[in-house]
């Protein structure tokens, strides 16, 4: 099984959620909706010892779901790497980083549960349908599922 779907379960398990609110509440996560460039969906930071999520209010409500997921998807996978300093700082591939945060989000905002349902009701399913099932941007199809 893959390492990042693995870890989506045990922090669903863990939590009794799959919602990225509900989970970051629990883990003490505060998110905040501010006002942002509209370049920046959100972004992850600790202050203090505390992790905040950011969150680009001018996001509709899918759009701040899957960027919350996104950005615990950061905190769980990376913890405390800085990955402002990486990109500025070194020649280390960013793209690793933000690809497996977007795989955390998918696997946690389509769980397996709901994905076992459609399967049983339509026998399979497409990935447009499994990304409207977990209201996953249709833009991030290509990089999550090719």
């Amino acid at each position: 099984m893959n390492k990042i779907r693995k870890r989506v379960q045990d922090i669903v398990k863990e939590y009794g959620s799959a919602e990225p609110d509900e989970i970051c509440e629990k883990m003490g996560i505060m998110i905040l909706s501010r006002d942002l460039p509209e370049s920046v969906n959100g972004f992850a930071m600790q202050c203090r010892g505390r992790w905040f999520i950011v969150l680009n209010s001018m996001l509709d409500h899918d759009r701040k779901r899957f960027t919350a997921a996104h950005e615990l998807g950061h905190i769980i996978m990376h913890g405390c790497t800085n990955s402002l300093s990486l990109s500025l700082n070194t020649y280390f591939c960013m793209s690793k980083y933000e690809r497996e945060a977007d795989m955390f989000a998918a696997w946690l905002l389509l769980t397996a549960e709901e994905y076992d349902r459609c399967c049983d009701e339509c026998g399979t399913i497409t990935v447009q349908q499994a990304l409207r099932i977990a209201h996953i941007p249709e833009d991030k199809a290509d990089e999550l599922f090719f």
